[in-house]
């Protein structure tokens, strides 16, 4: 079953070039998963009812083109099952023409809220059954960045901090793209963008951007703790000149 929103790019969601931003691409995935889940009956307020609660885990997105300012396009998305320990879920982004401008498949999981621990999914009987995959695996484990610069480290802010009380997902993709300059922002398009979200970030924590460029187009991205250096998030970004 298919679960469809009808959307239009807003002023707060772009960039400075009128296309939708990278932290607000996720924000719609983010938002529709949650209301999809939801209406399955394995939303977070039913997950909360077990003190249990979803983390995203992966995500892979594809980007063709982005919508632009007032474009109005369809965000569609699914459940792929589980195999016992992920959730899969799929989307697609199609604009008004019914062109498919953005494919991304997520993986999640279910934490207990107080031990932290992964519960399997498939002791779940009326969990969603497989479906099609828009690229036929799923998101896959990316390398850690060799540093090449001291960090700098910035605290948490306020905003940053989600329901939960960590750091907001898309948050993480927010610091990233901050981190790269406008001049190279002008001149190069993110194609592909591929995540592992594998702690949680705190109120009190301060973080830094870790970036290895591989070559002119493909980089790796590492959101880094400073109080004990973890990797809270890694990313790989595959960039095209303009």
């Amino acid at each position: 079953m298919k679960h469809i929103n009808q959307l239009k790019a807003k002023s707060y969601h772009i960039n400075r070039f009128g296309d939708v931003s990278t932290p607000f691409l996720f924000w719609y995935m983010q938002e529709i998963a949650w209301e999809h889940a939801r209406i399955l009956g394995f939303g977070f307020e039913h997950l909360k009812e077990d003190q249990l609660f979803w983390v995203l885990s992966r995500l892979l997105v594809k980007i063709d083109r982005r919508p632009r300012w007032t474009e109005e396009f369809t965000l569609e998305t699914w459940s792929r099952g589980t195999d016992g320990f992920f959730a899969y879920r799929d989307y697609r982004f199609i604009d008004s023409q019914g062109e498919e401008i953005i494919r991304a498949t997520s993986s999640w999981l279910v934490l207990d809220l107080e031990s932290r621990r992964i519960q399997r999914l498939n002791q779940y009987k009326n969990f969603p059954a497989y479906q099609e995959s828009v690229f036929g695996y799923n998101a896959g484990k990316v390398e850690s960045p060799a540093p090449v610069e001291e960090p700098t480290w910035y605290p948490v802010l306020f905003n940053e901090i989600d329901i939960n009380q960590h750091f907001n997902t898309g948050r993480y993709l927010e610091r990233i793209n901050n981190s790269y300059t406008f001049d190279f922002q002008a001149s190069h398009k993110l194609k592909e963008l591929e995540v592992n979200f594998v702690r949680e970030g705190m109120p009190e924590d301060s973080l830094a951007v870790i970036r290895q460029e591989l070559n002119s187009s493909d980089h790796l991205c590492s959101v880094v703790r400073e109080r004990d250096g973890a990797e809270l998030i890694r990313a790989r970004l595959t960039w095209e000149k303009s």
